[in-house]
């Protein structure tokens, strides 16, 4: 059995949540025991450690709905949290001898798997960072060193609400945030969703000791942060967000979506656009400002280079099909 203390602090403020997993994390001596930190919190958008609001943002949304943005330190693209989640971070202090992110998803892996058996919902592990269930993700995770720690962080989504989520993202057209919409309505999920009820929190929370047992944890004490741990949460810093820093986008002119998806929209000087939906290498949704309505949809199944590819843009762009071959591939998106 390997030791670890299960700490739950219950509700935290956006920025309060951040602080909590980066200070224990730099609390944390070689020899520590591992950590398992399970809270909620209230509404916010959490950045990954490379990305900038600037890129990814509608500043006006986000004050305009009085959403709050932090930059946190654990890596990843952008995440919507809010009190419909619970989060989970394990802490691994150096005495683990577990030093890469892929080594502590592994070990993490079987026990969120468990928790989602728990309550009747078959989760699986996908592209080494998520989970999914009935073809559908249903949370990912993001890691990086603090301290002396190796953090991974992630949640179960109990039952999110993601209008605020869409309305905040960067879009260059009102179709662009209608189609996120039906793309995460389609491709990410709450429980509620799958169980068509509602899973709250302490339900969670009160089976979390017998799963960690069941995946091989003893839990130890102290089970509450210490005088240390509790000032360095409090004193913990995180990055500023800076609206201004010039920086690429994460994914060029639009966003992931999942593993292996991707919404983009390309706007050119002579008036003209494109809105590309990519998923497992094919053109899942094309529409553009050339062609009539459902044109695009010709496209739906094809995949990059081939001849077929060719063969449907000359027949919906004629003489300028080479053109919009040149747009499409510059908008799509197929990898992070």
């Amino acid at each position: 059995m390997a030791p670890i203390r299960l700490i739950c602090p219950g509700r935290f403020t956006p920025e309060a949540l951040h602080r909590a997993y980066v200070g224990l994390a730099e609390a944390q001596g070689e020899q520590d025991v591992p950590i398992l930190l399970l809270a909620q919190s209230d509404a916010h958008l959490s950045l990954g450690a490379a990305q900038r609001p600037g890129a990814e943002l509608d500043r006006a949304a986000c004050e305009r709905l009085r959403i709050p943005v932090v930059q946190r330190a654990l890596g990843g693209g952008l995440v919507w949290v809010d009190l419909g989640q619970l989060s989970y971070f394990f802490i691994f202090p150096p005495a683990t001898r577990v030093r890469r992110a892929p080594e502590l998803f592994a070990l993490i892996a079987p026990w969120v798997i468990a928790v989602h058996a728990h309550f009747g919902l078959k989760a699986e592990v996908r592209d080494g960072h998520d989970f999914w269930c009935q073809e559908r993700k249903i949370g990912g995770t993001g890691a990086a060193t603090i301290g002396r720690s190796l953090v991974l962080g992630g949640s179960f989504i109990l039952d999110a609400q993601w209008a605020s989520f869409v309305d905040c993202v960067a879009a260059p057209s009102h179709e662009f945030r209608a189609w996120l919409t039906e793309a995460l309505q389609e491709g990410l999920c709450s429980w509620s969703q799958l169980l068509d009820r509602v899973v709250e929190p302490d339900a969670v929370l009160a089976v979390c000791p017998a799963l960690l047992r069941a995946a091989g944890y003893e839990l130890v004490l102290p089970t509450e942060p210490t005088e240390t741990e509790q000032y360095a949460m409090g004193q913990a810093e995180l990055e500023d967000v800076d609206w201004d820093q010039p920086v690429r986008r994460r994914v060029p002119a639009g966003i992931k979506l999942k593993a292996g998806a991707f919404l983009t929209e390309q706007h050119w000087p002579d008036g003209h656009w494109l809105r590309v939906w990519t998923e497992n290498g094919t053109f899942r949704r094309v529409a553009g400002s050339a062609w009539s309505a459902g044109q695009g949809d010709t496209l739906t199944g094809l995949q990059p280079g081939l001849a077929q590819l060719r063969e449907q843009l000359q027949e919906i762009a004629g003489k300028e099909a080479p053109l919009w071959g040149e747009r499409l591939l510059e908008t799509a998106v197929w990898a992070d």
